[in-house]
């Protein structure tokens, strides 16, 4: 009984001695090499919990970089609303026709990028852009309605032509005259609607 004791001890003694961490060291007699495999596991267990908290971080990262990017459209003028086709299947447009000659307007740019900031902390997902006052689908928007003024175009519509009446258009909605940030948001909203053609120029509350 004394040498049954006597080898318990120095039993524990040798697996405390040997792993003070103590995930691998127990009295009811594990081999060394299951303690090496328990240990393997749990170290991998924890490299693959950290691994997927990094890759979370870098594609949040990475999607607050996309948003980023859709405030930082204007250099580039589009051609015409066919070109924003695979844009709008995924995004909500603000899509600015300045004068003609006159080039746009640094306020009104800042109450579109400040609408379509203050939307997307909303949840949806904005792009914006001025479309070329060359174009043909220029032309035909503004003797609709007179520049400066922003169509407002819910993601998922039909861009291959120019409405023959954009201010009735499902999915459309059109801010002139009192194009601010206010305005824009309420044409999103109106744009979002069944409904939206309801809304006249300049007034964008009446959905």
């Amino acid at each position: 009984m004394d040498e049954k004791v006597g080898a318990t001890n120095a039993n524990n003694a040798e697996c405390s001695s040997g792993c003070k961490a103590g995930c691998c060291c127990s009295s009811n007699g594990i081999s060394k090499r299951a303690k090496i495999v328990v240990c393997l596991i749990v170290a991998i267990a924890a490299a693959i919990v950290i691994a997927q908290g990094i890759m979370q971080k870098a594609e949040a990262e990475s999607d607050m970089g996309q948003n980023s990017s859709d405030l930082s459209l204007w250099s580039e003028p589009v051609a015409s609303l066919a070109s924003l086709n695979q844009v709008a299947t995924q995004k909500d447009v603000f899509l600015y026709l300045p004068l003609t000659d006159q080039g746009s307007d640094d306020k009104i740019k800042d109450e579109i990028e400040s609408a379509a900031s203050k939307a997307q902390s909303q949840g949806r997902s904005i792009a914006f852009f001025a479309l070329d006052q060359g174009s043909e689908d220029y032309g035909q928007l503004t003797s609709q309605v007179p520049a400066p003024l922003v169509l407002v175009i819910n993601n998922g519509c039909n861009l291959s032509s120019v409405p023959s009446n954009v201010t009735t258009e499902t999915g459309m909605s059109v801010v002139s005259g009192d194009i601010s940030e206010e305005n824009l948001l309420y044409a999103l909203v109106a744009a979002s609607r069944p409904t939206a053609g309801c809304c006249s120029l300049p007034s964008t509350k009446c959905c």
